[in-house]
Protein backbone atom coordinates (compact mmCIF):
# COMPACT_ATOMS: atom_id res chain seq x y z
CA UNK A 1 0.00 0.00 0.00
CA UNK A 2 2.64 2.45 0.45
CA UNK A 3 4.38 1.62 -2.56
CA UNK A 4 1.76 2.77 -4.28
CA UNK A 5 0.77 5.97 -2.45
CA UNK A 6 4.54 6.59 -2.91
CA UNK A 7 4.22 5.99 -6.75
CA UNK A 8 0.84 7.86 -6.78
CA UNK A 9 3.08 10.91 -4.90
CA UNK A 10 5.95 10.66 -7.44
CA UNK A 11 3.51 11.13 -10.03
CA UNK A 12 1.89 14.01 -8.70
CA UNK A 13 5.05 15.91 -7.57
CA UNK A 14 6.38 15.43 -11.35
CA UNK A 15 3.75 16.66 -12.96
CA UNK A 16 3.82 19.46 -10.88
CA UNK A 17 7.26 20.65 -11.34
CA UNK A 18 6.77 19.86 -15.06
CA UNK A 19 3.48 21.63 -15.45
CA UNK A 20 5.84 25.07 -13.31
CA UNK A 21 8.77 24.22 -16.13
CA UNK A 22 6.43 24.34 -18.98
CA UNK A 23 4.39 27.57 -17.95
CA UNK A 24 8.22 29.17 -16.97
CA UNK A 25 9.64 27.92 -20.25
CA UNK A 26 6.30 29.90 -22.14
CA UNK A 27 3.53 29.25 -24.47
CA UNK A 28 6.32 29.45 -27.67
CA UNK A 29 7.08 25.40 -27.02
CA UNK A 30 3.88 25.28 -28.75
CA UNK A 31 2.59 28.14 -30.65
CA UNK A 32 6.09 29.14 -32.80
CA UNK A 33 8.08 26.10 -32.25
CA UNK A 34 11.28 25.85 -33.78
CA UNK A 35 14.22 22.72 -34.13
CA UNK A 36 15.20 23.56 -30.46
CA UNK A 37 11.96 23.94 -29.25
CA UNK A 38 10.80 20.58 -30.49
CA UNK A 39 14.11 19.02 -28.82
CA UNK A 40 13.76 20.67 -25.99
CA UNK A 41 10.01 19.51 -25.33
CA UNK A 42 10.81 16.01 -26.27
CA UNK A 43 13.72 15.51 -23.68
CA UNK A 44 11.77 17.18 -21.06
CA UNK A 45 8.92 14.62 -21.57
CA UNK A 46 11.18 11.94 -21.58
CA UNK A 47 13.17 13.01 -18.36
CA UNK A 48 10.05 13.57 -16.54
CA UNK A 49 8.77 9.49 -17.69
CA UNK A 50 12.50 8.23 -16.71
CA UNK A 51 12.05 10.25 -13.44
CA UNK A 52 8.36 8.77 -12.90
CA UNK A 53 9.12 5.33 -13.97
CA UNK A 54 12.49 3.94 -13.69
CA UNK A 55 13.46 2.67 -9.93
CA UNK A 56 17.04 3.19 -10.06
CA UNK A 57 16.22 7.28 -10.43
CA UNK A 58 15.40 9.04 -7.61
CA UNK A 59 12.76 11.83 -7.13
CA UNK A 60 15.06 13.97 -6.02
CA UNK A 61 17.61 13.49 -9.06
CA UNK A 62 15.03 13.63 -11.29
CA UNK A 63 13.80 16.46 -10.37
CA UNK A 64 17.08 17.96 -10.42
CA UNK A 65 17.87 17.23 -14.01
CA UNK A 66 14.39 18.99 -14.80
CA UNK A 67 15.52 22.29 -13.35
CA UNK A 68 18.86 21.91 -14.24
CA UNK A 69 17.87 21.07 -18.36
CA UNK A 70 14.90 24.16 -18.14
CA UNK A 71 17.34 26.06 -17.04
CA UNK A 72 19.79 25.53 -19.78
CA UNK A 73 16.51 26.19 -22.23
CA UNK A 74 16.34 29.23 -20.46
CA UNK A 75 19.67 30.33 -20.83
CA UNK A 76 19.95 29.40 -24.82
CA UNK A 77 17.19 31.32 -24.93
CA UNK A 78 18.40 34.52 -23.62
CA UNK A 79 21.58 33.92 -25.40
CA UNK A 80 19.21 33.56 -28.56
CA UNK A 81 17.69 36.99 -27.41
CA UNK A 82 21.62 38.93 -27.61
CA UNK A 83 23.18 37.22 -30.10
CA UNK A 84 22.41 37.21 -34.00
CA UNK A 85 24.95 34.25 -34.96
CA UNK A 86 23.92 31.81 -31.55
CA UNK A 87 20.15 32.40 -33.01
CA UNK A 88 21.46 31.77 -36.07
CA UNK A 89 23.62 28.60 -34.69
CA UNK A 90 20.14 27.73 -32.49
CA UNK A 91 17.26 28.40 -35.00
CA UNK A 92 18.95 28.03 -38.36
CA UNK A 93 17.43 30.86 -41.05
CA UNK A 94 14.65 31.24 -43.19
CA UNK A 95 14.63 29.65 -46.22
CA UNK A 96 13.61 31.27 -49.79
CA UNK A 97 11.23 28.84 -51.72
CA UNK A 98 9.64 31.05 -54.24
CA UNK A 99 10.93 33.85 -56.21
CA UNK A 100 8.86 35.89 -58.61
CA UNK A 101 6.44 32.82 -59.16
CA UNK A 102 9.50 30.33 -59.51
CA UNK A 103 9.93 27.66 -57.46
CA UNK A 104 13.66 27.58 -55.89
CA UNK A 105 13.93 23.37 -56.65
CA UNK A 106 17.81 23.40 -54.67
CA UNK A 107 16.62 25.35 -51.77
CA UNK A 108 13.68 22.92 -51.47
CA UNK A 109 15.82 19.86 -51.60
CA UNK A 110 18.25 21.44 -49.05
CA UNK A 111 15.42 21.49 -46.45
CA UNK A 112 13.18 18.54 -47.38
CA UNK A 113 9.98 20.28 -48.58
CA UNK A 114 8.61 18.69 -51.50
CA UNK A 115 5.85 20.12 -54.00
CA UNK A 116 2.54 18.77 -52.12
CA UNK A 117 3.63 20.18 -49.40
CA UNK A 118 4.38 23.60 -50.84
CA UNK A 119 0.76 23.33 -52.44
CA UNK A 120 -0.55 22.76 -49.20
CA UNK A 121 1.18 25.93 -47.68
CA UNK A 122 0.39 27.90 -50.55
CA UNK A 123 -3.57 26.88 -49.49
CA UNK A 124 -3.59 27.81 -46.84
CA UNK A 125 -2.38 31.32 -47.35
CA UNK A 126 -4.98 31.48 -49.46
CA UNK A 127 -3.32 31.03 -52.85
CA UNK A 128 -4.12 28.94 -55.54
CA UNK A 129 -2.14 29.60 -58.59
CA UNK A 130 1.82 29.84 -58.13
CA UNK A 131 2.13 32.56 -60.82
CA UNK A 132 0.16 34.61 -57.89
CA UNK A 133 3.33 34.38 -55.64
CA UNK A 134 5.95 36.92 -55.15
CA UNK A 135 8.22 35.29 -52.69
CA UNK A 136 7.09 31.77 -50.62
CA UNK A 137 9.80 31.60 -47.38
CA UNK A 138 10.19 28.42 -44.84
CA UNK A 139 10.08 30.17 -41.86
CA UNK A 140 12.28 28.18 -38.90
CA UNK A 141 9.19 27.38 -37.14
CA UNK A 142 7.97 25.25 -40.04
CA UNK A 143 5.23 27.59 -41.05
CA UNK A 144 5.65 29.03 -45.26
CA UNK A 145 4.92 33.14 -45.30
CA UNK A 146 3.61 33.79 -48.43
CA UNK A 147 3.72 37.49 -50.16
CA UNK A 148 1.67 37.88 -53.24
CA UNK A 149 2.35 39.78 -56.57
CA UNK A 150 0.75 43.44 -56.24
CA UNK A 151 -1.32 42.51 -59.16
CA UNK A 152 -2.95 39.46 -57.31
CA UNK A 153 -3.27 41.14 -53.99
CA UNK A 154 -6.83 41.78 -52.78
CA UNK A 155 -7.81 45.44 -53.29
CA UNK A 156 -7.98 47.29 -49.76
CA UNK A 157 -10.06 50.52 -48.78
CA UNK A 158 -6.46 52.38 -48.98
CA UNK A 159 -5.77 51.39 -52.40
CA UNK A 160 -9.21 53.02 -52.70
CA UNK A 161 -8.20 55.88 -50.60
CA UNK A 162 -11.84 55.38 -48.70
CA UNK A 163 -12.12 56.41 -45.24
CA UNK A 164 -12.61 53.83 -43.19
CA UNK A 165 -13.97 53.27 -39.21
CA UNK A 166 -11.68 51.84 -36.69
CA UNK A 167 -11.50 48.25 -36.37
CA UNK A 168 -13.07 46.83 -33.50
CA UNK A 169 -13.60 42.66 -32.39
CA UNK A 170 -16.71 41.14 -30.62
CA UNK A 171 -16.76 39.93 -27.06
CA UNK A 172 -17.44 36.50 -26.05
CA UNK A 173 -19.90 37.48 -23.00
CA UNK A 174 -20.71 33.89 -22.29
CA UNK A 175 -19.46 30.51 -22.17
CA UNK A 176 -21.42 27.57 -20.71
CA UNK A 177 -24.28 29.35 -18.95
CA UNK A 178 -21.55 31.59 -17.56
CA UNK A 179 -22.03 35.25 -18.13
CA UNK A 180 -18.24 36.70 -18.27
CA UNK A 181 -18.65 40.37 -16.99
CA UNK A 182 -15.73 41.49 -17.67
CA UNK A 183 -16.14 40.97 -21.13
CA UNK A 184 -19.54 42.28 -21.23
CA UNK A 185 -18.43 45.08 -19.66
CA UNK A 186 -15.27 45.72 -22.25
CA UNK A 187 -18.46 45.35 -25.09
CA UNK A 188 -20.47 48.45 -23.52
CA UNK A 189 -23.74 46.45 -22.64
CA UNK A 190 -25.47 45.58 -19.37
CA UNK A 191 -26.38 42.03 -18.41
CA UNK A 192 -30.17 43.38 -18.34
CA UNK A 193 -29.27 44.37 -21.99
CA UNK A 194 -27.86 40.55 -22.24
CA UNK A 195 -30.73 39.27 -20.68
CA UNK A 196 -33.34 40.81 -23.14
CA UNK A 197 -31.35 39.54 -26.30
CA UNK A 198 -31.43 35.95 -24.89
CA UNK A 199 -35.37 36.30 -24.42
CA UNK A 200 -35.24 37.77 -27.57
CA UNK A 201 -33.93 34.32 -28.64
CA UNK A 202 -36.12 32.06 -27.36
CA UNK A 203 -33.67 31.69 -24.16
CA UNK A 204 -35.32 31.78 -20.39
CA UNK A 205 -32.17 30.04 -18.48
CA UNK A 206 -28.66 31.25 -19.31
CA UNK A 207 -27.91 27.23 -18.73
CA UNK A 208 -29.17 27.01 -22.08
CA UNK A 209 -26.58 28.97 -23.79
CA UNK A 210 -23.05 27.49 -25.19
CA UNK A 211 -21.51 30.39 -26.52
CA UNK A 212 -22.32 34.35 -26.68
CA UNK A 213 -21.01 36.91 -28.70
CA UNK A 214 -21.67 40.06 -28.92
CA UNK A 215 -20.38 42.00 -32.24
CA UNK A 216 -19.07 45.34 -32.88
CA UNK A 217 -22.69 46.28 -34.50
CA UNK A 218 -24.44 45.49 -31.51
CA UNK A 219 -25.68 42.00 -32.87
CA UNK A 220 -25.54 38.98 -30.57
CA UNK A 221 -24.44 35.51 -31.61
CA UNK A 222 -25.89 32.80 -29.87
CA UNK A 223 -25.54 28.98 -29.64
CA UNK A 224 -27.49 26.98 -27.24
CA UNK A 225 -26.55 23.47 -25.51
CA UNK A 226 -28.15 20.66 -27.91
Amino acid sequence: MNEWLEFVGTGIIVFIILYVLARILSKKLISQMTLFDFIAGITLGSMTATTFLADNVTLSRGALGLLTFAALVLVIDYLTLKSLTIRKLVNSQPTLLMDNGKILIKNMKKVRFNVDELIAELRKAGVFQFSDVQTAILETDGSVSVLRKSEATPVTSRDMKLETAPAKYSHVVMVQGKILRHQLNASGYSEAWLQDQLQAHGISNVKEVLVAQVNPDGTIFVETVE
